[in-house]
């Protein structure tokens, strides 16, 4: 779910900003381990001290963590928070994770850090911080399967402006540090909420984009990370989202298409009432609850919730505290809330709260992925879509993947 008015695009046209909640599953267990305030849960670099002037000051929000991409691989997830207590502006120019051996694992550096690096609600991406202000970096370090190590440490390289006066009293343009925690909680296996062939995560972890960028201060002590890997899901046929101008929920392929339980559950909320959205013209709703439009929140266990958005009026079939098995109806998907088209948001929390709630890594037991969507080349109605065929166990749908459920 996404707390701004244009949160999301698939592009132009065929964007289907998404803003809702997410869903779970039954295998796995959730972290026990606290995520609290800024760095509470990590600990800072081991490198000895050396008491040098720097122009930023890093340190991570949360600790990481890992899911199984539907590209075979594992991604490590987590935010660097970097201020610049400088006088003028700094840029970025490098984040290197390092493993526990001191091994350089990945470097982000160019149009990718700008992209990465991001104002906190904005999201306006530059790897040019503004004096006396902060960014977060997001980090998605991928790597081959079993490789995951159980922290990682970053080298963050920055350049000043030329000819500033203050620069003279800054030693170091190398920060060293800090420490990530790598929380390495089993993702939690789930059945899809959809059924179906063309299912298009318009939003998702791992790359930047709405979802993967949201974060929001709870209580004045952490950053809250509610969809890292909740996904906006679309239908497609052929290459598009709806027939003719997308004017009309009804052109969309989705709107009205069933909404499932991803697991054996009890149901913890529901919200009806909020009326459907025209496309392309949500408005910002009066109050914070009806950012997610109508919403199931269902709990799979102790500290796992599916959370479910934007689904159509008067459609949810369940009340709170029934019961329900996976694959059991429990809505219609619809565009209600500030969307900008029919879609579903889903994803899975460590309690049943859409904004403070810790979005928590999800897997599908069987799925396959048959194209994925370079978003950046949309610049129409029409999706470009580089086909694949591959058949997946306990992955995660990657940002821009079409997958088919059973």
């Amino acid at each position: 779910m996404h707390f701004r008015q244009s949160y999301a695009v698939v592009a132009a046209l065929v964007t289907l900003t998404l803003a809702t909640t997410g869903c779970t599953a039954l295998k796995g267990e959730p972290s026990t381990k606290p995520s609290s305030s800024t760095g509470s849960s990590t600990s800072r670099s081991t490198t000895a001290v050396s008491d040098r002037v720097t122009a930023i000051m890093v340190e991570p929000t949360q600790p990481a963590q890992v899911v199984r991409g539907s590209d075979g691989k594992d991604h490590v997830e987590y935010n660097l928070l970097v201020v610049n207590v400088f006088s003028d502006p700094v840029t970025l120019t490098g984040v290197t994770v390092v493993g526990t051996s001191g091994e350089d694992l990945m470097t982000i550096q160019g149009a990718k850090l700008a992209a990465a690096t991001q104002t906190l609600y904005t999201h306006a991406p530059s790897a040019v911080i503004p004096a006396s202000a902060a960014v977060a970096v997001e980090v998605d370090l991928v790597l081959p399967p079993g490789r995951v190590p159980d922290h990682v440490s970053n080298r963050i390289t920055y350049a000043l402006p030329a000819g500033v006066p203050g620069a003279v009293i800054v030693e170091d343009t190398v920060v060293k540090g800090p420490t990530i925690e790598v929380d390495h909680a089993r993702a939690i296996t789930i059945k899809p909420p959809l059924a179906g062939d063309g299912w298009l995560a318009t939003s998702a972890c791992c790359s930047p984009n709405v979802h993967r960028d949201l974060r929001l201060a709870a209580d004045g002590l952490r950053f809250a990370t509610a969809e890292t890997f909740a996904v906006d899901w679309a239908l497609v046929k052929g290459n598009r989202v709806y027939d003719g101008d997308g004017s009309r929920n009804e052109q969309f392929y989705d709107f009205g298409t069933d909404v499932l339980a991803v697991a054996d559950s009890t149901v913890a909320s529901t919200s009806d009432g909020v009326p459907e959205t025209t496309p392309f013209a949500s408005t910002p709703p009066e109050t914070k609850e009806g950012f997610g439009g109508n919403t199931v929140i269902l709990k799979i266990a102790d500290g796992v919730y599916a959370a479910y958005g934007h689904l159509q009026p008067g459609s949810i079939q369940v009340k709170v505290g029934e019961t329900v098995r996976a694959g059991d109806v429990i809505g219609k998907l619809g565009n209600t809330g500030p969307s900008q088209g029919p879609h579903l948001h889903f994803g899975l929390l460590d309690k049943p709260d859409l904004f403070v709630g810790k979005s928590l890594p999800f897997v599908f037991k069987n799925f396959a992925v048959v194209g994925t969507v370079d978003f950046a080349t949309v610049t129409g109605d029409e999706l470009t879509i580089v086909p694949q065929s591959k058949k997946l166990r306990n992955a995660y749908p990657l940002y821009g993947s079409i997958a088919n459920f059973p």
